[in-house]
Order: C-alpha cells, then sequence, then structure tokens
C-alpha cells in the first residue's frame, strides 16, 4: 500500500494531475496534501525511498508463507506499479484493479494463515493431497472452498466498497483528472453517472456485509424457528448496550450494519447533489475509512 501510493503521488505530481492551486481559503495549499506537487518533497528523495520501500517489499515477499500467498503478493506488487504507470489513465480499469487488489488482500493472508495453522492433516480433510501439497504442488489445494465460507462476503463487501471510495476520489478530483487527460468515470461520463455508480456499489458492499451476519440467523429461522425462540430468549437479558456487544452474532450485525451504513449514507448525499458538492465527497472518502474498519471487525 505505502509503495502504491508514493509511485502515485509521484506521477500525480510529475504529470501535473496534483498541483499547488489557490484554494477557497486564499492560500497556496491543495484541498488535499499534495507535499510533491508544492515542493516540500524532492522528486528525487520521492523516488529513492519509494526504491527502499519497493526492495523490502520484495526482500518480505520471500518469508510469506505458501507457493499461492507468496504468488499474490508479488502479483499484487506488479499490479500496483501497472496501475500507475499503464491502468490509471484507462476508464474503469484503473478502479476495478485497485478495488480487486483490496478485496483479495484477506484472501492471501488467509491462505498464509492455512499454510502455517492447519498443515497437512486438514488439507487432507478437505481432499487435497498432502504430499503433493507439501512438495509443493499447488493445483490440487482445494482454493475453490474459500469461496464457500463467509470469507466470500468480505471479499464482495471489500471490493464494492472500495470500488465506491475509488469513484468518490475520482469525482472529487475530476477537474484536475481532466486537465490532465485521464478518462475517469467522472470525467467520461459525469459526475451524475459517477455518483449513481458509487451509490450502487455502496449498497452492494452494505448487502455483503450484513448478509455475512444476518444469514445464518435467517437458515436457522427458516430451518425450524430456532433462532426467533432464541431471540425471544435473549433479548429481556439485553438491558444496555455493552450487554448486546457481549452477543458474537448481534456484536458482528450490529458492526456490519454501522460500518457499511455509513458508507451508504455518505454516497447517497453525494447521490443527491449528483456529485458537485466535493467538500461532501471529501467527507465520505474519510469517513470510508472507518467504515471498512467496521466491516472487517464485523468479520472477527
Amino acid at each position: 500500500t505505502s509503495t502504491s501510493m508514493i509511485t502515485n503521488d509521484y506521477y500525480d505530481a510529475r504529470n501535473g494531475v496534483d498541483s499547488a492551486t489557490t484554494n477557497s481559503n486564499g492560500d497556496n495549499k491543495n484541498e488535499h496534501y499534495h507535499p510533491l506537487a508544492q515542493g516540500e518533497v524532492p522528486f528525487s528523495v520521492t523516488k529513492t525511498f519509494d526504491s527502499y520501500l519497493y526492495a523490502i517489499l520484495l526482500l518480505s515477499s520471500a518469508f510469506v508463507p505458501g507457493v499461492l500467498s507468496r504468488l499474490m503478493v508479488l502479483g499484487g506488487a506488479i499490479t500496483t506499479y501497472l496501475y500507475t504507470v499503464h491502468l490509471k489513465p484507462r476508464t474503469w480499469v484503473k478502479n476495478l484493479s485497485c478495488a480487486a487488489l483490496v478485496a483479495m488482500s484477506p484472501v492471501t493472508s488467509g491462505l498464509a494463515a492455512w499454510h502455517v495453522l492447519c498443515g497437512g492433516a486438514f488439507l487432507e480433510s478437505l481432499g487435497a493431497s498432502v504430499g503433493t501439497v507439501g512438495a509443493g504442488d499447488i493445483t490440487t489445494l482445494p482454493f475453490h472452498l474459500i469461496f464457500k465460507s463467509p470469507l466470500l462476503f468480505l471479499v464482495v463487501a471489500l471490493f464494492a466498497g472500495i470500488m465506491s471510495r475509488e469513484i468518490l476520489m475520482d469525482i472529487a478530483d475530476c477537474e484536475g483528472d481532466a486537465q490532465a487527460g485521464i478518462e475517469t468515470v467522472p470525467v467520461r461520463y459525469g459526475k451524475s453517472v459517477a455518483s449513481r455508480v458509487a451509490l450502487g456499489c455502496s449498497l452492494v458492499s452494505a448487502m455483503s456485509a450484513c448478509g455475512a451476519s444476518l444469514i445464518p440467523w435467517i437458515r436457522t429461522f427458516a430451518v425450524g424457528g430456532e433462532y426467533l425462540r432464541h431471540l425471544i430468549a435473549v433479548l429481556p437479558t439485553i438491558s444496555s448496550l455493552p450487554t448486546l456487544l457481549v452477543n458474537f452474532q448481534a456484536r458482528k450485525a450490529l458492526l456490519a450494519v454501522v460500518g457499511s451504513g455509513m458508507l451508504l449514507r455518505r454516497s447517497f448525499i453525494v447521490w443527491k447533489t449528483k456529485g458537485e458538492d466535493v467538500n461532501l465527497c471529501e467527507r465520505a472518502i474519510r469517513e470510508s475509512l472507518i467504515s471498512v474498519l467496521l466491516v472487517l471487525a464485523s468479520f472477527l
């Protein structure tokens, strides 16, 4: 993440996408803080520091457990560079690639943890060949089973949520991207269309985040009404918020609803203004970071 952000800021400042212009307060500062564009950090220092970060990334990737997770880390590092240099000017591709990178991070972490903690016995119970996995053959690893677990909801929620945030960031940077010749979604189709896309992605993210907590309850209720009887038994004991948070399923549902609801609410407000209010976009972008943290916490 650090390498991609620094590389992105370097190319944006060098190509004039980020520039030190006078804002509404009358000073020579951006609405975003861009030290490269404002000349506070030399380009040479940035290139050197970024080179060190990429070297550390490549070195540390050798210690990532598992062949598949290691390849995903290296593929992500290559994609972050290609994103800035080649993918960013392409409409939709930049947003999709960035969202996919973030969404696949829990899969990469899960595969690494799986390799370290589970071992051959667990792989064998899932139908994988222990001998071939131990020898480095990853073709027999039941990768598809990951997407039959609640992890699928997390991947979809992250992908749609980051996609919404990326569109909102493009709306906020629409004028600068247009001047630099970068055809983002709002530049090509207009801020109104972009705000609708961001709202739609936020809705998908909210449905997926909340679905991970609510679907098990719905299934239990559909089978025999056991959850309804459990809820009736638990409700009289819930007298305060701390008591509610002690309940594991209730805590997960609350975090998912609050986290995804924050992003959905802000996206809806941006959509009502058709993306014309940059301050609302900025606020939605900032709050989306908290939203992602809450959604991630709901899967713990």
